[in-house]
This record gives structure tokens, sequence and C-alpha cells, in this order.
């Protein structure tokens, strides 16, 4: 029975991460929601993205991808302006604010990476291979047809 409980597990220890994530998050002065880390990278390394590839690379209904610049827009951490090639579609970039937040963020993630692969030492597991292979298994074949195929 002890598979039973695993998606209940990952869910607590993504809780968890992200909770502790907030509070790494403020005291590195950063003023924006851990949620909206990876929009932030995105935006940062991209310089100028729309919200659909956003919600494209990050395999997310496009409907949580809007609300998350939605909620960087009000925070003046990104802007929404016109695309020079193409007057119907928007593209999104850092407003000053948000540059400043960014250079904050990537520092914080560089210490956050030594700690992670710390934790990663000390639990003798790498976390992020792990999800990544179980993710890849289980989108090639379901939880369902392994059951069936018993």
């Amino acid at each position: 029975m002890r598979g039973a409980f695993v998606a209940n597990q990952l869910m607590r220890l993504a809780d968890l991460i992200s909770d502790q994530g907030e509070l790494l998050l403020q005291d590195a002065g950063i003023e924006f929601p851990a949620r909206a880390v990876s929009y932030i990278l995105l935006i940062g390394e991209q310089r100028e993205i729309s919200t659909a590839d956003i919600a494209k690379l990050l395999r997310q209904p496009h409907q949580v991808a809007t609300q998350r610049v939605e909620l960087l827009i009000t925070s003046a951490i990104v802007e929404r302006i016109a695309d020079p090639q193409d007057g119907r579609r928007k593209i999104l970039r850092l407003t000053p604010s948000g540059i400043e937040q960014f250079g904050r963020l990537q520092a914080c993630l560089e210490k956050a990476a030594r700690a992670f692969a710390g934790l990663f030492e000390e639990i003798e597991c790498d976390m992020p291979a792990i999800t990544r292979r179980a993710t890849e298994a289980l989108e090639q074949r379901s939880v369902l047809e392994r059951v069936r195929a018993l």
C-alpha cells in the first residue's frame, strides 16, 4: 500500500518546498511569490516573451499563466507591450523594478542550488533526475496501463 500515498507525499513535499521558498525569497528582498519564480526567470532570460509562450514552455494552462502574469503586472515587475513585429500580439518584459528583482532572484537561486545540492547529497537522491524519470515513465505508460498489465 506504500504506493497509494505517493501523490499525497509528493504534494506535501512540493508544498513544503514552496512554503520554505517563500521565506527564502522574502529574506532576499524579493517581492513576488515563489509560484512566479519560473515566470520571472523566463521573462528575464528571454527579455521579451508572450504569455502563451510561457504557458507552452511551462506546460501550464493558458489561464494559469495569465493569472500569474497579471499578478506580476499589478506588482509593477512586468509590463505588457505591443509586439513591434505583430500588433495583435502582446509581449512581456521586466520593468526597471523587475530587472532589479531578477538580479536578486538569480543571486538567491545560486545559493538555493547549493543548498539543494547539499540536501540531495544528504538524502542520497538526485531528486530532480528521479522526478523527471518518473514523469517520463508515467507519460509513456500510465498507472492504469501498469495495473492492467498485472
